[in-house]
């Protein structure tokens, strides 16, 4: 075992490892104490770059007992992740979905309590659901988006984004689904 400091920032960690683990060992143990993320991590010792590969040890790397390791690198910012950006967007166009959901609910409200002539139930109906199913590929496509996005285990916060996110486009799946079923039933039986 060799001790070790690392200086990130202002903080500064004491590291016990072992002389025959890897600097990959190292760096993800870094991660772990800074939140730097292992392949944003530059490490510096002596006023020289440590080697970066997994193959190298601790020993390999020319770090010895007492060894002081400057961190450079940047903590991991969903706000400025491509991903995490693209996951807003869907969830963005899942709110606009929603409200024109309820908006359509109402019309359903509407109709049903008799403030459209009976004549025109038929068509107005046809149309209602029409949009609602236009809603529900509206909806399917956002999944297959999110679906398509694949993320690192250091991207927890992108994950746990798209997780939230799904919860809420099956949240409006079901709406939509609950809608086109009363449409169906209007549409089949008429307006009571």
């Amino acid at each position: 075992m060799v001790s070790l400091r690392a200086k990130y920032q202002l903080a500064n960690y004491d590291i016990k490892i072992d002389f025959d683990a890897t600097m990959a060992d190292l760096a993800n143990e870094l991660y772990v104490l800074t939140g730097v993320p292992v392949s944003g991590q530059k490490l510096i010792c002596g006023g020289k770059q440590l080697p970066k590969e997994s193959t190298v040890t601790i020993k390999q790397s020319g770090l010895t007992q007492g060894s002081k390791i400057m961190v450079l690198g940047k903590k991991y910012d969903p706000e400025q992740d491509a991903m995490y950006k693209q996951i807003v967007e869907v969830e963005k166009k899942c709110i606009e979905v929603e409200k024109r959901l309820a908006g359509i609910e109402e019309e359903v409200g509407g109709i049903t309590r008799g403030h459209l002539d009976r004549t025109l139930h038929a068509q107005a109906l046809k149309t209602l659901e029409k949009r609602t199913k236009g809603s529900n590929d509206e909806l399917m496509g956002m999944m297959e988006t999110l679906d398509g996005i694949s993320l690192t285990e250091e991207q927890q916060d992108c994950r746990s984004k798209r997780k939230s996110v799904i919860g809420r486009i099956n949240k409006a799946l079901d709406q939509d689904d609950r809608l086109l079923q009363k449409l169906s039933d209007l549409i089949k039986n008429g307006v009571p």
